[in-house]
């Protein structure tokens, strides 16, 4: 009775919490004198008690650290400690020659996850390689429910487009999408990440289009913005460009340009930037892409110091300003924080918080 109770479920995994197997103190004993063939058995006795789930899988959880192996800054969220006990769940990310770039063949031999969260939109992962946050569905439902600047009405006509500059498996993307925009352009480092996206997109019938950007800037095939555009078609209702984002305003400037011509383009209206602890690194070019004529919104996701949540929307408010018109090219811009949205406790006294920066 005194066993560690709780689960979860993303088919065909079973995920288990950090202390399944130590706790109580005797249970742990126990299960540390076990055989490989024992616990094989144990594993399989656990997946039939879940058989109508149809489980192949168990594994333990564990956070996602801040810093990798080396000590440098986890920039792709890879979630280290993830304990693998039954079933194949491919290569160990410690074999594979790049990380963030995985091959076809990678991608294949790994073991693919998913849930259905709010709405009935469906996501995709590769545990083993990229994390997934529960947490996130206040956010994701507050898009859904209409938030300012994102309710039907502000759809009409041209549309609108949204930027996100860390799109990682569809998180807030496919919001977005099913709240009506025309198109997310989508930026992200991850290659599993980015491969989630595209499944999330074809479960959830809309189209994806990956495009590779180099550590100079430069699309795949050396490809130029009129290419991309031509090649682009009116279902593709993401574009994820798998790279760094900091060419993302330079890249979106050229596209622009084009559909702009062509009578094709949905100005930007919104620009997410869900990086914790801090997205500050990307609010210059955020700044960059909402429309210049109509204004928008950027929401800036920061990790806060619950006793100076009103301190950072301040500061945020007035760093944005200055960006932006710096990005228009005028003297003075007053940037307006309409909302703080505090989606979760992060860490003892630090709250994840979305500030709605109007400007």
């Amino acid at each position: 009775s005194s066993l560690p109770k709780r689960f979860t479920i993303y088919a065909p995994l079973l995920l288990l919490p950090v202390n399944a197997l130590t706790t109580p103190p005797a249970w742990h004993t126990l299960y540390a004198s076990l055989t490989a063939s024992q616990r094989t058995t144990l594993y399989e006795c656990i997946l039939s008690a879940f058989s109508r789930y149809n489980l192949t899988h168990i594994a333990i959880n564990a956070p996602i650290a801040l810093t990798d192996a080396q000590g440098t800054e986890n920039r792709m969220r890879s979630p280290g400690g993830l304990l693998p006990l039954h079933g194949d769940f491919g290569p160990s990310p410690s074999t594979i020659l790049n990380l963030d770039a995985p091959t076809a063949e990678d991608l294949g031999r790994a073991l693919w996850v998913s849930t259905v969260q709010n709405h009935g939109i469906e996501q995709f992962w590769a545990p083993m390689y990229t994390m997934f946050s529960r947490g996130n569905v206040t956010e994701k439902a507050r898009i859904l429910d209409g938030m300012e600047g994102l309710r039907r009405e502000d759809m009409e006509g041209a549309g609108m487009s949204v930027v996100d500059m860390y799109a990682g498996i569809g998180y807030f993307v496919f919001s977005y999408l099913r709240q009506g925009v025309r198109r997310v352009w989508g930026w992200e480092i991850n290659g599993w990440s980015v491969e989630g996206l595209r499944r999330g997109c074809m479960a959830n019938g809309w189209g994806c289009r990956v495009v590779k950007v180099d550590g100079d800037g430069v699309l795949e095939g050396g490809i130029g913005a009129e290419e991309l555009v031509d090649g682009l078609r009116n279902e593709d209702r993401v574009v994820v460009f798998h790279g760094d984002n900091r060419f993302a305003a330079r890249v979106l400037a050229q596209i622009r340009h084009v559909m702009e011509a062509r009578g094709r383009w949905a100005p930007v209206r919104h620009v997410n930037l869900g990086l914790l602890p801090s997205s500050a690194a990307a609010w210059g070019d955020a700044c960059r892409m909402v429309d210049g004529r109509l204004g928008g919104w950027l929401h800036v996701h920061e990790n806060v110091d619950v006793r100076r949540i009103e301190e950072m929307g301040d500061h945020i408010t007035k760093e944005i300003g200055r960006l932006r018109a710096t990005a228009l090219e005028v003297e003075d811009m007053v940037a307006e924080c309409r909302h703080v949205e505090q989606v979760k406790t992060y860490a003892p006294g630090v709250m994840h918080c979305v500030f709605d920066v109007k400007v």
